[in-house]
């Protein structure tokens, strides 16, 4: 058993963007701090202190609310050049690009993790952390009871009615997610999750699972078989992604961990690692510890 997030500082990230800046161009890029806040809530600020709308400030990935974490924003034609002064955010970096910052541009996320009330992990090692994960989309995006996954699966079953933008793209995004995992789930179910079976579609040597949208699955004969079990469990969803004009992409099923480093002190676990971006570094560690979060 052990205790993750006991304090905010026991849980840091930070986002390793490979990008050579231009130094000059229209969007301003701001390697921002955040206390307690999620990546939206910062956008929401960013917006309002430059003069722009919410679609000019950019983000490559969503960051945890309940960390210390660090990460890039761009924001287009800012209407200030002075920065924002705030209680929970502060501006480590700044400099100019030519080209905003787009979702995914990011290379990994760089972790730093302590965990407290640690016991029975005596045998584990920077090698044992650095097999094979199921690269499941984490609880974080499904919301806090799964209530953003609730929220979704009750559009679908409305049909999908005109709802505002943020919200719309929120749905898409969490049952795209559901679906991955249900089918990543069933692989993990038959042993067959981290190596390649008959008709898999491979990245760098690893299987990979649908995000769901329009047009033929890429898979066949075993791989495919399992995909399609999946859709005709989940038909109203998978025709709901398929409706609004998404169109098929893959990811992982599996994810691995690297530059691993643990130091142990009585009861007190210390973890650095790096994640491919769109992991989730908390079912790594629900893989190798009975842990708990501390309440907020």
């Amino acid at each position: 058993m052990g205790t993750l997030r006991e304090q905010l500082a026991d849980f840091t990230v930070d986002e390793v963007l490979d990008r050579v800046f231009s130094g000059h161009g229209e969007h301003l890029y701001l390697f921002v701090e955040k206390r307690g806040l999620n990546t939206k809530d910062v956008q929401r600020v960013l917006a309002q202190h430059y003069g722009v709308q919410l679609v000019d400030v950019s983000y490559s990935g969503l960051k945890d609310k309940r960390a210390i974490t660090r990460q890039w924003f761009s924001i287009r034609l800012p209407k200030t050049a002075q920065e924002p002064k705030h209680e929970q955010f502060s501006i480590l970096e700044e400099t100019k690009h030519d080209r905003k910052l787009r979702r995914g541009d990011h290379q990994e996320n760089r972790f730093h993790i302590r965990i407290r009330d640690v016991s029975n992990n005596d045998q584990l090692s920077a090698h044992t952390l650095q097999q094979p994960l199921p690269n499941y989309f984490g609880p974080q995006r499904f919301g806090y009871q799964q209530n953003n996954l609730s929220q979704a699966l009750d559009w679908v079953a409305q049909s999908q009615p005109r709802i505002k933008r943020g919200v719309r793209a929120l749905n898409l995004s969490v049952l795209r997610s559901f679906v991955f995992n249900e089918v990543l789930a069933s692989r993990v179910r038959s042993g067959t999750w981290s190596t390649p079976v008959n008709g898999d579609v491979l990245a760098d040597n690893c299987p990979t699972g649908p995000l769901w949208g329009r047009g033929r699955l890429s898979t066949s004969k075993k791989a495919l078989t399992v995909e399609q079990a999946v859709r005709r469990r989940h038909n109203m969803v998978c025709d709901a992604l398929e409706w609004v004009g998404l169109n098929q992409e893959r990811r992982p099923l599996v994810m691995h961990a690297s530059d691993v480093e643990i130091q142990r002190e009585d009861d007190t676990i210390e973890l650095r690692f790096s994640l491919p971006k769109g992991s989730y570094a908390t079912i790594a560690l629900h893989e190798y510890f009975d842990v708990k979060e501390a309440r907020a």
